[in-house]
């Protein structure tokens, strides 16, 4: 066992004494916060940088260079200055609801506006819950006002992001009441409301009252709004107008579409209309190519006919023409023909004639008797011959044709 002795023990506590001091007489400051330093005499002093300080046995309050006002509808992964679910709004037709969002805000880099905001709010906790979140809410909800929770479902979800930024940075808008007219759902009746609506400068911007923010130097340099959530009554409020704009929208459509078929169906029967009527033009059209075509084949067949009719006559004269010459060569002939047989005959007596017709005379007289048995078969006692007879015959036609021919056999001189 090792035993202290009395000097060791004063050396200990000698040392222990120093640190003490060293601690109490200095401080670190870390990256990413400032100090306020309050010295034993009440000056106030605030480091900024990182890295040591006098601190004197004074008092300290270390704040963050950035506060975060996390109101999603998830946990932060890191450590928020202020982690929430949500800021609760009411909108100008007295729906509620829930907006989801981010936000970050940067405190004062000059010591005297520091000073400022620590001699109001003493802590960062208190900058963040009495200043940073009350500020944030406030411009949510008056934003809100501003606007029906049905525009801020629909149609103002960027209008309602950029509203709610510049009311938290720059002050609340100045605002004046505004009477309308409009319709109460839930009597049908037309009633006048007083709302809440923007003031503008003669600029054409808002006109903002004094922000709490820029009086303590703090400066929003992100903001974001992710997500809302409406109450149950306002959700089924906005799907039944819904329905109801859509059934109007669907109407509007069938009508317009109802018109455009009238339309439509007016335009086709003019179109069939037309087209039946130039159908009708154009078998006309036909008809009539048709008859004057009828027309000149009929002219031109007429025209071929009193051709061919004028031919045939021209060709009958022709041959009436060829028939007179006919006949006139042929009684020419006849009497050519007669006159010179008549010079022949009358030259020789027509002897060619006459011994022709001789010749054929006497060639039927010799068949004839050729024919016949002039000497008998059987003669009994003394009878006259046969061949005497039939020459007696013979030269009794001939001389009897020579008569009839008045055929001179005698050649003259």
């Amino acid at each position: 066992m090792i035993k202290s002795s009395p000097k060791s023990i004063a050396i200990v506590l000698i040392l222990a004494g120093i640190l003490a001091v060293l601690f109490m007489a200095f401080g670190i400051n870390n990256a990413g916060h400032r100090t306020v330093v309050q010295y034993p005499t009440g000056t106030l002093y605030v480091k900024f940088s990182p890295g040591i300080y006098p601190q004197w046995f004074g008092t300290t309050e270390i704040y963050n260079d950035v506060i975060t006002f996390d109101y999603d509808k998830t946990a932060a992964e890191v450590d928020s200055s202020i982690d929430q679910v949500g800021i609760s709004v009411r909108y100008q037709d007295g729906g509620t609801g829930t907006v989801y969002g981010k936000a970050r805000f940067t405190l004062p880099n000059d010591e005297e506006t520091m000073l400022h905001l620590h001699k109001a709010f003493r802590s960062n906790r208190g900058v963040s819950q009495k200043l940073i979140k009350s500020v944030t809410e406030e411009g949510m909800n008056l934003t809100a006002g501003l606007m029906s929770s049905e525009e801020a479902y629909a149609e103002k979800r960027s209008i309602y992001t950029q509203w709610s930024s510049q009311q938290i940075s720059k002050g609340k808008f100045q605002t004046k009441l505004e009477r309308i007219k409009t319709v109460d759902e839930s009597t049908g009746k037309t009633v006048t409301k007083n709302i809440p609506v923007i003031s503008f400068g003669k600029d054409g911007l808002p006109i903002h009252l004094n922000s709490d923010l820029s009086n303590y130097g703090i400066d929003v340099n992100g903001f974001q709004i992710t997500d809302w959530d409406f109450e149950p009554k306002t959700l089924q409020q906005i799907a039944t107008k819904r329905e109801a704009t859509m059934a109007i929208i669907t109407a509007k459509a069938n009508a317009e579409r109802a018109k455009q078929d009238a339309i439509t169906s007016e335009e086709q029967g003019k179109a069939n209309v037309m087209t039946a009527k130039y159908e009708k033009e154009v078998v006309k059209e036909q008809a009539i190519v048709d008859a004057q075509r009828e027309k000149q084949v009929a002219v031109i067949n007429a025209e071929k006919n009193v051709e061919v009719a004028r031919q045939i006559k021209l060709v009958a004269e022709q041959k009436k023409l060829a028939a007179a010459e006919y006949k006139q060569e042929q009684i020419l002939r006849g009497e050519g023909d007669g006159a010179y047989k008549r010079i022949v005959m009358e030259a020789d007596g027509a002897l060619a004639q006459k011994l022709a017709t001789y010749e054929r005379v006497m060639e039927r007289f010799a068949a004839a008797i050729e024919k016949q048995k002039w000497v008998p078969e059987v003669q009994m006692g003394n009878a006259t011959s046969g061949g005497d007879s039939a020459m007696t015959l013979i030269e009794m036609m001939g001389v009897k044709a020579a008569k009839d021919l008045a055929l001179d056999m005698n050649i003259k001189k």
